[in-house]
């Protein structure tokens, strides 16, 4: 029996994540119940950051739950945050430091065969240093089957950021769009080192 996800369907440059497509509530509730706990053991309220937070659904959790959320986007879509940035999150300068980055930005659409997660990626690294926190939505095509002169392959090796824990999700896991989708979470000891997305996040 074949296997019934074509290669075409999963193609991100012909089938987009937009970057109007927000966290599904349940991914980002599945975060912050296996994230806060050791976050709050190190710090009493976390200070978070999401530099793609759109409508905030990455972060309402943390929000909801007491900590300081710090967002950024170039839209301001309604997001609880203690302070927001409206402006591109390249030019983007804070003036604090994150205890935990969440990020899910748009897929595709940056300059070159770059995808949009490697380039906030290294920006939050450039800001805050490779050992932040961090939590990236980006499809398995950012880490997975690169060639060995790869640039992005070398970065993610040599930046000095480690790879902590991986979320799988199913392809169908955001609505409208079907693609290889995986969650990196890096600098978080105490985590599994990989999850399946539970049934009942998805619903």
């Amino acid at each position: 029996m074949p296997y019934p996800i074509s290669v075409k369907t999963n193609d991100y440059r012909k089938n987009p994540k937009r970057s109007d497509i927000y966290t599904p509530v349940g991914v980002a509730q599945f975060l912050y119940d296996i994230l806060s706990p050791i976050m709050r053991r190190a710090w009493n309220v976390p200070v978070v950051f999401d530099p793609a937070v759109g409508s905030g659904r990455l972060t309402d959790p943390w929000y909801d739950n007491g900590c300081c959320i710090h967002g950024c986007d170039m839209i301001d879509a309604g997001a609880r945050c203690h302070s927001f940035d409206e402006c591109r999150f390249e030019e983007f300068n804070p003036n604090f430091d994150p205890d935990i980055v969440l990020c899910n930005s748009p897929f595709n659409g940056a300059e070159g065969r770059h995808l949009y997660p490697e380039v906030f990626l290294r920006r939050i690294f450039d800001l805050f240093g490779p050992k932040v926190p961090t939590v990236l939505i980006c499809p398995m095509g950012m880490r997975l089957n690169q060639k060995k002169s790869s640039g992005r392959w070398k970065w993610l090796r040599d930046c000095g950021a480690k790879i902590t824990s991986i979320v799988s999700l199913p392809t169908n896991a955001f609505p409208g769009v079907d693609f290889h989708v995986e969650i990196l979470i890096f600098n978080v000891p105490g985590l599994q080192s990989h999850y399946f997305l539970p049934e009942e996040a998805l619903c």
